[in-house]
């Protein structure tokens, strides 16, 4: 169940990843920004075909190998699904919800389809194009019930928006809770997108970020409370780790987590903070998840109605700042927020001598913090640099020290390949943004010590099978070179 919805979180991230350029372009576009209309109805684009683009990445995201043909099969299938639905009851609309079904059911079904040996269909794709027709076959079947049957989970679906909105600031306070509980699991965009994009409606747009988009002056009440945690909480707990740091270790440290509180105020990406203490300490991530509800809750009780389309960063906030009901109280209650963290994470690491970056005493497997620091320290930045963050110079030489005497591969993908159990263990591999999502043969060949070494910031095993290994944004290439290694 955990293996199947990890993956379900991952198709997710496709069509969300486009929504940042729509957010850009229809803002500045805009009037009261930079006023070019073309540049406004480009982003308008993007955001009426969102259900389309939903349909199209989820599909591709949920297929073996993320096979294009996949997307274009659930494209097809979105289509006859929703001209035959509204033929036999006109108010049906699929939207967001339906590309998501469609998305889902079409990838599994061309997995099916697309791996058997089909003789006679050669010349035209083999398996794959077979799974192609074979979708659009069973499209035109599935248009009957879902025409008949649509309106009720419309109705459904409306219910529980209607719930949600009763509910008010309790219901935002929830949301904020699991939304963060749910990042080690990479499942949070699974309760996102129907927030972000099925909760409410609005002029025919649905959703509480396309509403807030579109002018809905009650949305933006489920995304207003992450500002004071994006730009002013966790860049708090940031600074308490850099001032717990042993002081010859405190500049370094300062380097990284300074780095990255100031990506999380600019532009509201939080992960290289929340995971260099979620592994370490999880009941501080526990109350970061529930300062998060706070937030949420506090923000949608003062009526404050804010909305991002990348994250809840200054960027988003300044974007959006004519669109937001209340946004400037935002920043005194992140302030406020700033303090809570700060003092919350200091007192913290240092009663219960919490091993955060810098105060880690040697490289005892611990984590990757120690490692990285000492190489800094002992001359060698590139090496440590790729071990923390490999994007730049990445397929170069990669040759940290051990103790036992032997080279280690020079290529960071054999390392990978040996950490994991060996190319044997690994039965399938696949990036999800910063992390690895892995199916095993056997658990226990996972070196966990090693992986940290190599930068890996933490080890999540769901069950006997699936793992996954956060790594960072290399993600996509340290896969590519992982399998070419294999």
């Amino acid at each position: 169940m955990l293996g199947q919805l990890q993956r379900i979180g991952k198709a997710l991230m496709l069509p969300i990843a486009v929504l940042p350029i729509a957010g850009l372009l229809l803002r500045l576009g805009q009037p009261d920004t930079l006023n070019i209309p073309f540049m406004a109805a480009a982003g308008n684009a993007i955001l009426n075909y969102l259900p389309l683009l939903f349909a199209i990445g989820i599909a591709v995201g949920f297929a073996k190998d993320n096979h294009g043909l996949a997307g274009l099969a659930s494209l097809v299938s979105f289509e006859i699904l929703s001209y035959g639905a509204k033929a036999i009851d006109a108010s049906n609309d699929l939207s967001y919800l339906g590309a998501i079904v469609t998305g889902l059911w079409t990838g599994w079904l061309f997995n099916r389809v697309s791996r058997r040996e089909v003789k006679g269909l050669d010349f035209m794709g083999g398996s794959k194009a077979l799974a192609v027709i074979l979708i659009a076959l069973v499209s035109v079947v599935l248009a009957i019930p879902f025409g008949y049957g649509w309106p009720y989970v419309q109705d459904a679906f409306n219910q529980l928006g209607v719930w949600l909105g009763e509910t008010g600031a309790i219901g935002a306070g929830l949301y904020g809770l699991f939304n963060r509980l749910l990042i080690p699991f990479g499942l949070h965009h699974v309760i996102n997108t129907y927030i972000w994009f099925v909760y409410g409606t609005y002029h025919g747009q649905h959703g509480d970020l396309t509403r807030f988009l579109a002018g809905d002056p009650t949305a933006g009440g489920y995304m207003a409370g992450f500002f004071p945690i994006m730009m002013f909480g966790l860049p708090g707990a940031a600074l308490a780790m850099i001032l717990t740091a042993k002081p010859e270790r405190r500049k370094v440290v300062a380097g990284v987590m300074g780095s990255a509180a100031f990506t999380a105020l600019l532009t509201g990406v939080t992960e290289p903070i929340e995971f260099a203490f979620m592994f370490l300490a999880p009941f501080l991530f526990v109350l970061h998840a529930v300062l998060t509800g706070v937030s949420l809750f506090v923000c949608y009780l003062l009526g404050i109605r804010d909305g991002f389309t990348f994250s809840a960063g200054l960027i988003d906030y300044v974007l959006n700042r004519n669109h937001a009901t209340h946004g400037y109280w935002l920043i005194p209650i992140g302030v406020a927020f700033f303090i809570i963290y700060f003092v919350t994470f200091y007192f913290a690491i240092k009663i219960w001598d919490i091993k955060t970056p810098g105060r880690d005493e040697g490289d005892d497997g611990s984590g990757a913090s120690s490692f990285i620091l000492d190489e800094y320290q002992a001359g060698r930045p590139a090496v440590a640099a790729a071990a923390a963050a490999p994007s730049a110079g990445y397929r170069a030489a990669f040759t940290p020290p051990n103790t036992g005497g032997e080279e280690r591969p020079r290529s960071q993908g054999q390392a990978y390949v040996q950490a994991l159990g060996g190319a044997d263990n690994i039965l399938e591999i696949e990036a999800c943004t910063t992390r690895l999502r892995l199916k095993v043969k056997e658990m226990t060949k996972l070196d966990e010590a090693e992986l940290k070494k190599l930068g890996a910031s933490g080890v999540i095993r769901l069950d006997a099978h699936n793992a996954q290994v956060v790594v960072g944004t290399i993600a996509d290439l340290l896969v590519d070179e992982i399998k070419e290694t294999m």
